[in-house]
């Protein structure tokens, strides 16, 4: 019986693993990164982390080899954590698109996983857990989000969702013991994506208090174990929240874009037309994003089953058309937009909870029908493979169309990593500033001076010349000179954040001020002609990364040891 189990399992790694290879395939053969919103920038997030890792350093402080090698603190306001094994593979694979695709399909592997481990958990089913993987994994807003937006970090993201909302259903309604999902899961999405962990926040406060009503439970009990996920996810994720409050509590800094959220509301027709159409590419101000035609298909089928489901089911079932609503111009969003929630910048984004909830709708629809059409295990597993295929062929047809040059002319056949910058071959764009989102995250009192020091720009007195001579390192930037040498106050072509120290050629710490525009101007540089601008490493920063991992590991430690908590399969049917 044991063996049989082990086989079962191993079968089912072999399937995700093929189904992950499934979904990058398509792309890969093309050895080209299609362009998506996100593209330049995270691509180059990629190539700073490989190469400070090449040079033997995984903290970054500023980033000096990329995005114009101006200092750039991205890693300390952007989640970079998940990154990693981006990073892993981009060192381990000299082709650097097979490498981001690699990473793609890692993610894809974590998302089947995670959505059939949880979804068994509630539902007590293996095809039904089986189903919707499939279906949230292949679902039209997950590919469109990392293929047509190239949207990284909400992709990882969406990977570490179906944790969350397990882990709150545990400590309310199911298995307490289960918190950790929730700690991990939520810390996770907090290392992935900022605006993500908005998202989620928002969705799981609605449903704590939907499930809170469910009934009478021992509420002194639920309240320690969500007190105690609390407390992991804070700690899990220390290695990212406290050098950002380092950071900004040090200056005011500039945020992303503010959006139109009016103008990036879906219109709803486009919603149904584009759904029909499983359109996986992305054009006319966003509206082509869509929930795809099996999700789709599985709003229309649960007209006619809801009155036969369980009031968990049907739960689910509407807030998954609430949300899809949400993403809408039918919401009076002129409104919201002028509330705290415009921080999530596109109402679409709420696809994301739409897609996930309706795919727990579409795995159970699944298991019904099966159960109707199949009597016999082998009758089961060919009407498996039957809607199996269903689900992932108008994925397949949506992917061919959108790798198509003709609805993709903006295309990136990237060939290497270079210590320059991506290197494009038959690129379709030109790389421009904005798209490096450089404003993201400069003081704000900076931002008018962001053209001068993108030019390496430095005065001497209020005398303005062009520095030539840079030296990156990793954290560090080494500006050259002969006018230094006996000059006082010069003002240095880099803002000013915390933990910035500045030394010269015998690397003596120099005296510096910052300036109305947030400049580092260093006051004299006792007769040196070479000025080091260097981020090390505060004992926040330490304790950070010490915390961080210390719970992972603990963490790991807790979940192989304790097999109650890892086999636990407790019937709670959901």
């Amino acid at each position: 019986m044991k063996n049989n189990i082990i086989v079962k399992k191993f079968i089912l790694l072999i399937l995700f693993c093929f189904l992950s290879v499934i979904f990058v395939l398509p792309l890969v053969k093309t050895n080209i990164i299609f362009y998506g919103d996100d593209l330049i920038f995270q691509l180059h997030r990629i190539l700073e982390m490989v190469t400070n890792l090449k040079n033997g350093n995984l903290f970054i402080g500023i980033y000096t080899y990329t995005f114009h090698s101006i200092g750039y603190p991205l890693n300390l306001f952007y989640p970079w954590v998940t990154l990693l094994p981006f990073i892993f593979f981009g060192l381990l694979v000299k082709n650097s698109v097979i490498a981001i695709y690699i990473g793609i399909a890692f993610y894809t592997f974590l998302t089947l996983t995670f959505t059939y481990w949880t979804t068994k958990k509630f539902s007590n089913n293996n095809l039904q857990s089986f189903m919707t993987a499939i279906i949230y994994t292949f679902c039209s807003y997950r590919t469109i989000d990392i293929y047509a937006r190239f949207a990284l970090g909400e992709f990882i993201a969406l990977t570490f969702l179906p944790l969350c909302v397990y882990g709150l259903y545990a400590i309310v309604l199911g298995n307490s013991k289960d918190w950790p999902f929730l700690g991990f899961g939520m810390s996770f999405v907090l290392l992935s994506h900022l605006l993500s962990v908005v998202l989620y926040a928002i969705f799981l406060f609605l449903l704590f208090i939907i499930f809170i009503t469910y009934k009478k439970i021992k509420r002194r009990n639920r309240v320690i174990d969500l007190g105690k996920a609390i407390l992991i996810s804070i700690l899990s994720s220390a290695i990212f929240w406290i050098p950002f409050l380092e950071q900004e509590t040090y200056q005011k800094i500039s945020q992303p874009d503010k959006m139109d959220m009016v103008a990036q509301a879906l219109l709803p027709s486009k919603v149904i037309i584009e759904s029909l159409n499983n359109n996986l590419t992305r054009g006319d101000a966003g509206n082509t994003y869509n929930i795809g035609i099996i999700l789709f298909l599985a709003i229309i089928i649960g007209i006619a089953q809801y009155k036969d489901w369980n009031k968990n089911y049907k739960i689910i079932y509407l807030l998954g058309i609430v949300f899809l609503f949400v993403s809408t111009s039918l919401l009076p969003w002129n409104l919201i937009e002028k509330t705290p929630l415009s921080i999530i910048q596109f109402p679409w984004r709420f696809l994301t909870i739409s897609s996930y909830l309706l795919s727990l709708v579409a795995g159970h629809e699944c298991y019904i029908l099966i159960g109707i059409i199949a009597t016999s295990y082998y009758k089961r597993i060919i009407v498996i493979l039957v809607l199996s295929i269903i689900t992932i062929a108008p994925w397949y047809a949506g992917i061919t169309n959108f790798k198509n040059p003709v609805n993709n002319n903006e295309k990136f056949a990237l060939a290497t990593f270079t210590p320059r910058g991506v290197n494009y071959t038959d690129s379709g764009k030109k790389v421009e500033p904005a798209l490096y989102h450089l404003g993201d995250y400069a003081p704000i009192d900076g931002t008018k001076k962001l053209p001068e020091i993108i030019s390496k720009n430095a005065s001497i007195n209020g005398e303005k010349f062009t520095l030539k001579k840079t030296i990156v390192k990793p954290n560090e930037i080494e500006f050259n000179n002969s006018r230094f040498k006996n000059s006082r106050n010069i003002t240095l072509p880099i803002f000013a954040y915390r933990n910035l120290k500045v030394y010269n050629k015998n690397d003596q710490e120099l005296l510096y001020k910052v300036n109305s525009y947030r400049q580092i101007v260093v006051r004299k540089t006792n007769n040196s002609n070479l000025i080091k601008v260097k981020y090390q490493m505060s004992n926040l920063d330490k304790f950070s990364v010490v915390t961080s991992m210390l719970t992972w590991i603990i963490g790991v430690i807790s979940f192989v040891r304790n097999k109650k908590w890892l086999g636990s399969l407790k019937k709670t049917k959901f």
